[in-house]
């Protein structure tokens, strides 16, 4: 009987779950928008039980961070390996964690990591190359996604209900970077998010120290 009601309990927590399907563009252009996160914001009553920690990667090549815009959940681990054959130096002052990794070079520091706890925006950068410039999107459950190179990506398993979802881009003109909007979500048929996002001009330079090349460039 025990094992009935699993079950039962189970395939209705499953029926319960909705999809949200995702269409960004680009507002001057009409191009879809990639590296958009998209997060669905559950109330804290529901946020544990869509948790769910992970580890990842955000490598350093040809004096770029891959990739450029990386989600994870909160209290996942991150580790930052360097694919160059120059030194890196990896910080971060954003509120939502503080931390540096001190010059070092390809193979090196392969066992270091940081997790993340807080919920919100990473910023990193290279104390040697400014233009470097990546982002961790730390989502407060796993119900976050990217946009692909089309501006689409789809989230499923959220629950039925109201939340708000909320849109961030690094380049986002919007206050915060980000865009919310309440939408209802049932299993009855799949949300639908369709926005049309104004973008900044990505004014990054790209230029190398005049330093002695042994030791970076």
């Amino acid at each position: 009987m025990w094992a009935l009601l699993v079950l039962i309990a189970s395939m209705t927590a499953s029926v319960q779950a909705a999809e949200l399907r995702i269409a960004l563009q680009d507002a001057d252009t009409g191009a879809g928008v990639s590296d958009a996160v998209v997060e669905v914001l559950l109330p804290p009553a529901l946020q544990q039980a869509h948790l769910a920690a992970m580890e990842v990667s955000v490598d350093q090549v040809e004096k770029e961070f891959v990739p450029n815009v990386t989600v994870i959940s909160a209290g996942s681990r991150v580790t930052f390996p360097n694919s160059d054959d120059i030194l890196h130096h990896v910080y971060s002052f954003s509120p939502a964690k503080v931390f540096e990794l001190p010059l070092y070079g390809q193979g090196q520091n392969v066992d270091y990591f940081e997790t993340f706890e807080q919920a919100g925006v990473v910023e990193l950068g290279c104390n040697i190359h400014d233009w470097m410039l990546g982002y961790i999107y730390v989502a407060q459950t796993s119900l976050a996604v990217k946009t692909d190179e089309d501006g689409r990506a789809t989230l499923s398993g959220v629950p039925a209900g109201e939340y708000t979802v909320r849109v961030w881009h690094p380049r986002s003109a919007s206050e915060g970077k980000v865009v919310e909007q309440t939408l209802v979500f049932d299993d009855a048929q799949p949300a639908n998010l369709r926005l049309a996002l104004t973008l900044e001009r990505d004014n990054r330079l790209r230029r190398a120290p005049n330093v002695s090349r042994t030791r970076y460039r």
